[in-house]
């Protein structure tokens, strides 16, 4: 009988409220699950456990200690100390806290294998917020934990292609994120008469965090340009952010005189958010980076297909299944592109008809034979 492969899954917080990162380990764990593995988590957080993600694996749970902004646990690590040597990989999520950091250590001192997820963390982009702090110290503390992994999980080639390593001669690997795809339908004609859409409005669909690296500074003005031209356009935002950015938001609409034709919807979620992607025509996503995008699969996985701009880093995959389309990150690209969609039904059904298909290669079915394959190497290169 073939040996259960224990591993330990970091991230410094499970929240619900802690952006993308969560999701994606507990999408992970779900497979892993799948696969008869026996993945546990370890986290920190002052909250309590209702506040995390949901997920049947075993969560230890321990409170942050000084200085708890970089979301250090004493109780943690000397947890860890004790515990790693149980598992057989320990999965790092993100770096830029004390937590992974110190992991990284424990594991190294104790001989343990371990893995790099990044989330983000090591992109150029992401890297310009504290840029001196984060160039001061990444050779000192980032480049031994990058050397002292097996590898770097990335989910696209394209954040493999962009990693900043520090100097650290480890591979990167690229393995997407699996994403739960669900079968329901949703019911659109629902979402319409929420949100006064008429029958033969082209209802163009942004749900995603409202944030300034979303690219609603494109989408707005873009829209409204072209809802003069095509006045059943309509933009459906649906999320939410920061007090402060969703005012400028709202700003924006009212400056380009858009009120009859952008709605922002709200934070949409279970069966809101499966009608809204059913009463949509089109999903739309010209961010500035990102790395993912768990939205994006679900849109497909409705039937729901996507423009996206080259900074969304899953891309390639989704345009050649024929998923949808992409722009550059600029006004007269994203307009472009969204009146070449509204010109062209014959496209946008051909589009509609494969966008479940483009999912597909993001589902659990069809990772799991890549997942244990990247395991199983770790573990014969450790025997």
């Amino acid at each position: 009988m073939a040996k259960i492969i224990k591993i330990l899954h970091v991230i410094h917080d499970l929240s619900k409220d802690a952006g993308g990162a969560p999701y994606a380990v507990k999408n992970i764990l779900d497979l892993e699950m799948r696969l008869n593995l026996d993945p546990e988590v370890l986290t920190t957080s002052n909250l309590k456990l209702s506040n995390f993600v949901e997920t049947s694996a075993k969560i230890h749970h321990f409170k942050r200690t000084f200085p708890s902004r970089f979301s250090r646990s004493t109780y943690a690590n000397s947890w860890l100390y004790k515990n790693a040597r149980n598992y057989d990989l320990i999965s790092i999520h993100s770096i830029w806290s004390l937590l992974q950091i110190d992991a990284a250590k424990i594991a190294a001192d104790l001989d343990v294998p371990y893995i790099i997820r990044p989330h983000g963390s090591l992109d150029p982009f992401d890297l310009k917020k504290k840029k001196y702090l984060k160039k001061l110290v990444g050779p000192f503390l980032i480049r031994p934990m990058l050397d002292n992994s097996h590898s770097i999980n990335c989910t696209a080639q394209l954040e493999c292609d962009k990693l900043e390593k520090y100097g650290a001669r480890v591979k990167a690997i690229a393995l997407s994120l699996p994403v739960n795809l669900t079968e329901k339908t949703g019911n659109g004609a629902n979402f319409r008469k929420v949100f006064g859409y008429n029958n033969d409005d082209f209802v163009f669909l942004f749900l995603s965090r409202i944030d300034y690296k979303k690219g609603l500074n494109l989408l707005i003005p873009a829209v409204a340009r072209l809802s003069k031209k095509f006045p059943n356009i309509k933009l459906a935002i649906a999320g939410s952010g920061s007090d402060g950015y969703e005012a400028k938001v709202r700003q924006w609409i009212k400056e380009e005189a858009a009120e009859n034709n952008i709605n922002i919807c709200g934070f949409l979620a279970g069966e809101d958010k499966f009608d809204a992607f059913a009463g949509s025509d089109c999903f739309v996503l010209p961010s500035m980076n990102e790395n993912f995008g768990i939205a994006v699969v679900e849109a497909l996985s409705l039937g729901l297909p996507v423009l996206l701009s080259d900074n969304v880093y899953i891309w390639k995959e989704i345009i050649d299944k024929e998923g949808g389309w992409v722009c550059s990150y600029s006004k007269d690209s994203v307009q472009d592109k969204l009146e070449e969609i509204v010109n062209n039904p014959d496209e946008l059904k051909r589009k509609k008809g494969s966008a479940r298909n483009a999912a597909k290669q993001f589902s659990p079915e069809s990772l799991k034979s890549q997942y244990l394959e990247y395991y199983q190497s770790i573990l014969g290169m450790r025997k």
